[in-house]
C-alpha cells in the first residue's frame, strides 16, 4: 500500500504526467457534458465530436513540447467542433490550456499575437455559426483572454519568485565575499605584527652572534656582553610571541594586549639598534603636535623596518631619521649611507623579504605614499607621507593595550623626543 502512495505521489508530481492527467479530465468533461446551442437544446455526442475531442486530448498532452502547435491544433479543434455542432461546449477547455502554456513558455510578442488571433478566431466563429445575440457568443473570446491573463499572472509571479532567490543567493555570496576579505585583511595585518615584533629582534640577535663568534677567543668580555644581549633578544621575542598568541586563542573584548609601540618609544627602538652597531642619527620636528594612533604606529614601524633593513643589508652604514610635520600630514624619512663593508662575520639571516612590501601595504592602508630606492648621494632611502587625515586618536585596534603612562593625546615634540631617545639628537 506504502509503494502505491509513493508511485501515485511520484506520478502526480512529474510534469509529463500532470499534461496526461489533464488531458483525461478534460477529455471526460467533454465527453460527460458536450455542450448545447443557444435555444437550450443539448448537443448530440456523436462519433465525429468525441474524435474532435479525443484529437484535442492527445494534443494537450504534449502542450510543454510543441505550445503554439497545440494551440493551433486546439483552435482548430474548437472551431470546427463549433461550426459542426453549432453550439458551444467545454472542448473549448482544451485551447483555453494551450493559451495558458503559450503565455507561460513564449516572449511577448510571440504570445502576444497568439492570444489576439485565437480570440478573434472564436469571436468570429461563433458569431458565424452559433446562434445567439452578441455578448452570448463572446464566451469563448472571454475563456481565451482569461486564461492569457492567467498565464500572465503566473508568469510575473515565477518570474518574482526567480528574481527573489537570485538575490538571496547573490546577498549569500557577498556576505561570503566579505567574511572571506575580513579574513584576508585580518591575516595580513597579523603577519604584519609578526613581521614587525620579531624580524628587528632577529636581526640585532643575528648581529650580536656575528659579534660574539669574532671576539670568543680574543676578547671574551665582549662576547659574553654579545650573547647577553643575544639572550634578552630571544626573552622579548618570546615574550611578544606568547602575548600576541594568547590575544588570537581567546575570546571577548575585555583582554590584555601588548602596549603599540608609539613614537615615544623612538629613543628605546635607536638605542637597541645603537648597540649592534649601527650609528643612527635622529631629526626631531619643532612641533609634531596630536597624531592620530594609526598614523603614530605606522611610522614607528616604517623607521623600526627601515632601520632592521640597514641592520641586514647595509653593514657599517650610518642611518638618519627626520620626523616632519606637514599640513596635514606627517612625512618620515630614513636615509643611510651604504654599506661600508663587514666588519665582523655575520650569521645567514632568516627572512621572507616582505619588509619593504609589508610597508607600502601598511602606508597603503592608511592612504599615504612611500618612495624607497637608492639615494642621489649614495646609499638606500624610505621616504613615507601618511595623511593625517585618515583617522583620529583611538582609532587604531592594536592602540587598546597602551601603556597607562603614555598618554594618548599627546606625542613627543622637539625637546621630549630628543629626551627620551638617547640616539636622537
Amino acid at each position: 500500500m506504502g509503494a502505491l502512495l509513493r508511485f501515485c505521489r511520484d506520478f502526480k508530481w512529474h510534469p509529463l504526467a500532470v499534461d496526461h492527467a489533464l488531458a483525461l479530465i478534460v477529455l471526460a468533461i467533454c465527453l460527460m457534458v458536450p455542450g448545447g446551442r443557444h435555444v437550450g437544446e443539448r448537443i448530440e455526442l456523436t462519433p465525429t465530436l468525441v474524435a474532435l475531442s479525443v484529437v484535442a486530448a492527445v494534443a494537450l498532452a504534449v502542450r510543454r513540447f510543441a505550445p503554439l502547435v497545440v494551440l493551433g491544433v486546439t483552435t482548430f479543434v474548437a472551431t470546427l467542433y463549433a461550426i459542426i455542432a453549432q453550439g458551444k461546449g467545454p472542448i473549448a477547455l482544451f485551447m483555453a490550456c494551450a493559451v495558458y502554456t503559450v503565455v507561460l513558455q513564449k516572449d511577448r510578442k510571440t504570445r502576444s499575437i497568439a492570444v489576439v488571433a485565437v480570440a478573434v478566431t472564436t469571436m468570429v466563429a461563433d458569431s458565424l455559426f452559433v446562434d445567439g445575440n452578441f455578448l452570448d457568443n463572446l464566451g469563448m473570446t472571454f475563456l481565451v483572454l482569461f486564461a492569457g491573463a492567467v498565464g500572465e499572472a503566473v508568469r510575473y509571479r515565477r518570474a518574482y519568485l526567480q528574481e527573489l532567490e537570485e538575490r538571496a543567493v547573490r546577498a549569500e555570496q557577498s556576505r561570503e565575499e566579505e567574511a572571506q576579505r575580513r579574513v584576508i585583511e585580518e591575516r595580513l595585518r597579523i603577519a604584519h605584527e609578526l613581521h614587525d615584533v620579531i624580524a628587528h629582534h632577529i636581526a640585532l640577535m643575528n648581529v650580536q652572534s656575528g659579534v660574539a663568534a669574532h671576539v670568543l677567543r680574543s676578547q671574551p668580555e665582549e662576547a659574553e656582553r654579545a650573547l647577553t644581549l643575544v639572550r634578552e633578544g630571544g626573552r622579548t621575542v618570546l615574550q611578544e610571541l606568547t602575548v600576541l598568541l594568547g590575544v588570537l586563542r581567546r575570546q571577548g573584548s575585555l583582554l590584555p594586549t601588548a602596549p603599540a609601540p608609539s613614537l615615544l618609544e623612538l629613543g628605546s627602538l635607536i638605542e637597541s639598534f645603537a648597540a649592534a652597531g649601527v650609528k643612527v642619527g635622529c631629526e626631531p620636528p619643532d612641533s609634531i603636535g596630536p597624531l592620530p594612533d594609526v598614523i603614530e604606529l605606522t611610522a614607528y614601524r616604517i623607521v623600526q623596518e627601515s632601520l632592521t633593513n640597514v641592520l641586514k643589508h647595509a653593514p657599517g652604514a650610518a642611518a638618519h631619521v627626520r620626523l616632519t610635520r606637514r599640513p596635514g600630514a606627517l612625512a618620515v624619512d630614513i636615509t643611510d649611507t651604504g654599506p661600508a663593508g663587514p666588519t665582523v662575520p655575520s650569521l645567514p639571516l632568516v627572512s621572507a623579504g616582505h619588509g619593504l612590501l609589508g610597508m607600502r601595504e601598511r602606508v597603503s592602508a592608511v592612504g599615504g605614499e612611500l618612495r624607497t630606492g637608492p639615494e642621489p648621494g649614495g646609499g638606500f632611502g624610505v621616504h613615507a607621507v601618511l595623511p593625517l587625515e585618515t583617522g583620529v586618536v583611538g582609532d587604531d585596534p592594536g592602540a587598546a593595550g597602551r601603556r597607562p603612562d603614555a598618554d594618548p593625546q599627546r606625542v613627543p615634540g622637539a625637546g621630549e623626543l630628543s629626551a627620551r631617545s638617547g640616539g636622537c639628537r
